[in-house]
């Protein structure tokens, strides 16, 4: 059967459709906009009608890509802006007059889906560790192939680092020392519930995003950037590089998408850190987030 599946993010909004049978994805296409559906929202808990807007516009372009495959069924789900939103309900609203029915997935089910979504594709021999750093919240899950050990949503993103610490551009070192250890300290108490030696599955378009400036992809090339593993001198590389520019000087770096330009510093903070914190040289960086998730799951029925 082929099926569409949707994440509408806090920052990007994502669409991939796919052959699903006998417990196998087959992906047939993936696409991406950065859309920030949650600018703001942890202010005002309010969706914008910018925002809105700007969602529905790449929706409908979705919508039509869904017809044009011939997608049997659609499954749409949204995340951390959403739930945070007093005014969420209106958005759903919107969006099932464009045909699509759109559900507010919980922070843990949104977790347990890229985990298993990645162990079952690498199949570590040991114990892994999926990193998701999305736009409004980033899901870490420890475990094995048999069972999740360890799972939390921290309540920050790439969106909300910006907003809260970001104020100068390009930024100043007082701000980044502050987002960094900030960051430290969350993933400090993570480190308290996993135990080493473990692999890392890092997911979303930070990490992606490195893949892609270090390789100066002119047109992003996901089966490069899948199981690439980036070397956490990269990550300092670019950090160090990125930080000293303005959101408009980064936006002409090869391989980093425009929209994405104003929020890739703390991203790229919170993966130094990250390696840091837990002692890593590299990162596994994994295309399966989210949109693989729910697709495996619907696969597996």
């Amino acid at each position: 059967m082929r099926i569409a599946t949707v994440d509408i993010g806090t920052n990007s909004t994502r669409l991939l459709i796919a052959d699903v049978e006998n417990g196998e994805v087959k992906p047939v296409l993936k696409v991406g906009k950065v859309t920030k559906l949650g600018r703001g929202v942890r202010e005002t808990k309010r969706l914008s009608e910018e925002s809105i807007e700007r969602t529905l516009t790449v929706l409908k372009e979705f919508k039509k890509l869904i017809d044009e495959y011939g997608a049997e069924k659609v499954i749409a789900v949204t995340t951390e802006a959403a739930r945070l939103a007093e005014n969420s309900d209106e958005f759903l609203k919107k969006v099932k007059e464009l045909g699509i029915e759109l559900s507010v997935l919980s922070d843990m089910e949104e977790a347990e889906l890229v985990f298993w979504a990645n162990v079952s594709a690498f199949k570590p021999k040991g114990r892994a560790m999926t990193v998701d750093l999305g736009g409004g919240s980033t899901e870490i899950v420890y475990g094995t192939a048999e069972r999740i050990e360890y799972l939390e949503s921290l309540k920050f993103g790439v969106v909300f680092l910006t907003e809260k610490f970001l104020k100068s551009d390009p930024p100043k070192e007082e701000e980044l020392s502050a987002l960094k250890e900030f960051v430290r300290g969350e993933l400090l108490k993570v480190k308290e519930h996993v135990s080493l030696p473990f692999e890392v599955y890092a997911v979303g378009g930070t990490i992606t995003s490195v893949v892609a400036m270090e390789e100066e992809m002119e047109v992003y090339r996901p089966e490069i950037v899948h199981g690439y593993k980036v070397g956490r001198d990269v990550i300092e590389k670019w950090y160090r590089k990125l930080t000293k520019l303005t959101v408009e000087e980064r936006k002409k770096i090869k391989g980093l998408e425009e929209n994405r330009a104003d929020v890739i510093v703390p991203g790229l903070a919170f993966f130094k850190v990250f390696c840091e914190v837990f002692g890593k040289d590299y990162l596994t960086v994994s295309e399966l987030g989210l949109l693989y998730g729910l697709a495996l799951r619907e696969a597996k029925g």
